[in-house]
């Protein structure tokens, strides 16, 4: 598990030169991979707002497949992106672009 987070973090560095730090943290909050310069203890806070977002979101009226809200945190020089997705929680750190 810990090559295929590697890769995929890898990917999205490649993918996106905007991409500054990126996180990886299981759902309590544990560093399972990150890149750039981001503290490990960004996880706990990762894994939160993750989890707060699920409470806010409708239903999506299949049990099995619960829908997982993407969080857009702006700032004036940075967006901080989060998801839950495959049962982890990505947090990506990115400039705005100019």
């Amino acid at each position: 598990m810990e090559e295929e987070i590697e890769r995929i973090v890898s990917s999205v560095f490649e993918q996106d030169a905007l991409v500054t730090s990126m996180i990886v943290v299981d759902d309590s909050g544990l560093c399972l991979a990150k890149r750039g310069p981001i503290s490990e203890e960004a996880a706990g806070l990762v894994a939160s707002i993750a989890a707060r977002s699920e409470v806010v979101m409708p239903l999506s009226g299949n049990p099995v497949v619960p829908k997982s809200a993407v969080v857009q945190i702006e700032a004036e020089n940075m967006v901080i992106l989060v998801r839950k997705t495959a049962g982890v929680v990505v947090g990506i750190f990115k400039n705005k672009p100019e």
